[in-house]
């Protein structure tokens, strides 16, 4: 498995689920293209701050409108900054999310393991945004959301796998 690159390939945000496409009449060249969204909702806790929590936030993965993604996608773990109380958190269901409090920007890893057990995990590096661009004030009312799409290629999968992925 790996990430679109160039955002070419199948479907589109408004996908509900993975996407078919044959290069040619046969299995071994299947292409299946699996929407996700990846990112981070942070909230500025404002008078409830303290030194070492100024946010609450949230890293994620999901799919692009919430849909379910555990036809695929069998695990998630995620890394946080070593500074954390056991930094790496593996989720075996949804939400594949791990919520924290802190005060600062880092990048956390993030790999994710499919139901496939032959499909090499996909790793991703996402900063953990607390604050708003262009220098704007942290607000109590807006959290600082920072998501991003992107689509998972199986490229060959197992027919077992292409079953599910295409129902």
């Amino acid at each position: 498995a790996s990430l679109e690159e160039d955002g070419a390939g199948c479907g589109g945000k408004e996908e509900q689920a993975c996407s078919a496409q044959l290069i040619m009449a046969s299995m071994e060249d299947a292409l299946i293209s699996c929407p996700i969204s990846f990112g981070t909702i942070a909230m500025f806790l404002g008078k409830k701050a303290d030194d070492q929590a100024t946010h609450k936030w949230t890293l994620f993965v999901r799919g692009p409108n919430n849909e379910d993604i555990t036809y695929f996608v069998a695990k998630v773990v995620f890394t946080l900054h070593p500074s954390f109380a056991q930094p790496v958190r593996e989720i075996l269901q949804p939400p594949f999310e791990v919520t924290e409090f802190g005060w600062g920007e880092f990048e956390a890893s993030i790999r994710i393991f499919f139901q496939d057990p032959n499909e090499r995990p996909v790793d991703i590096v996402h900063p953990i945004r607390l604050y708003p661009m262009n220098n704007q004030p942290p607000s109590v009312k807006k959290p600082v959301v920072y998501e991003l799409y992107d689509e998972i290629v199986f490229t060959n999968p197992a027919p077992e796998f292409y079953d599910v992925m295409v129902r």
